[in-house]
């Protein structure tokens, strides 16, 4: 993986898995190149109160298609604010359904939701990678997207929360930094669609197929009481071979005591 510096931001997309090997027409790696541009103009204009920054490429590799933009001054003494932390903001307003991020970043939510178009029935899905960050484009993005411009609530919690499932998992997509996996839960055999990092798939292959604990930032949408998404933190094996003996003879018979009120 290349390093990027602070005032850069690379997108590689990934092709559909199906008979063309997962092959990206240039005509849409250019249009997908442009509309995160455009994206990143509109969060210029949010940060600056203006676009005063360009996007110049700094590299490219066609293996997979991957563009490296760096972002300098249309002006030499006339830096700003980078635009790309508002554009993570904003990324993150839309996966939350952040209703004050939202409004702050509409202009940037409606590039981001054109970006998101295509996704799984196009291309596979796009990776937006700035400094340790990794955003994964794809259908999830483009559903919640669509969501924040919409403003669809329903009757269940919308937002993000921390906690745990136990299930079987899964492999949907093994590709790229951020791993797209499956739990189908023990309680009520429900699927939940999660990601994970990278570095954690030597420990899924062990638990592919088998009962684990899975830990994590929960996104969940207002139609639905399970999260949408899970950003996996964690995964723990659960284990059925616990050895209950030790505990046998530990404890011994005793009497409550009476609590203050008692009839």
């Amino acid at each position: 993986m290349v390093a990027i510096g602070p005032r850069q931001i690379e997108l590689k997309l990934h092709g559909m898995v199906r008979e063309d090997h997962g092959r990206v027409p240039g005509r849409l790696f250019a249009t997908k190149l442009t509309q995160l541009i455009s994206a990143l103009e509109a969060a210029d204009e949010v940060a600056n109160g203006d676009m005063i920054h360009d996007y110049v490429l700094a590299n490219m590799h066609m293996s997979e298609p991957t563009a490296i933009l760096t972002e300098i001054p249309r002006e030499a003494d006339k830096f700003g604010a980078s635009a790309i932390p508002a554009f993570n903001d904003a990324v993150d307003g839309i996966k939350a359904h952040d209703t004050a991020r939202i409004l702050r970043f509409s202009k940037v939510v409606k590039r981001i939701s054109a970006l998101t178009g295509g996704a799984e029935t196009r291309f596979g899905f796009a990776e937006i990678r700035t400094g340790n960050e990794v955003i994964r484009v794809d259908d999830f993005l483009r559903k919640r997207a669509l969501d924040a411009r919409r403003g669809t609530k329903g009757p269940f919690y919308e937002g993000v929360a921390y906690g745990s499932f136990d299930g079987v998992l899964a492999y949907v997509d093994a590709r790229g930094s951020i791993p797209q996996i499956k739990l189908t839960l023990s309680a009520g055999g429900r699927e939940i669609d999660c990601i994970c990092r990278r570095e954690d798939i030597e420990a899924l292959g062990a638990a592919l197929n088998h009962r684990v604990r899975v830990h994590g930032k929960c996104i969940y949408m207002s139609a639905s009481a399970l999260p949408l998404r899970v950003e996996v933190s964690s995964i723990e094996p659960v284990k059925f071979d616990v050895d209950l003996s030790r505990w046998v003879g530990a404890f011994r018979p005793f009497a409550i005591d009476s609590w203050d009120g008692d009839a």
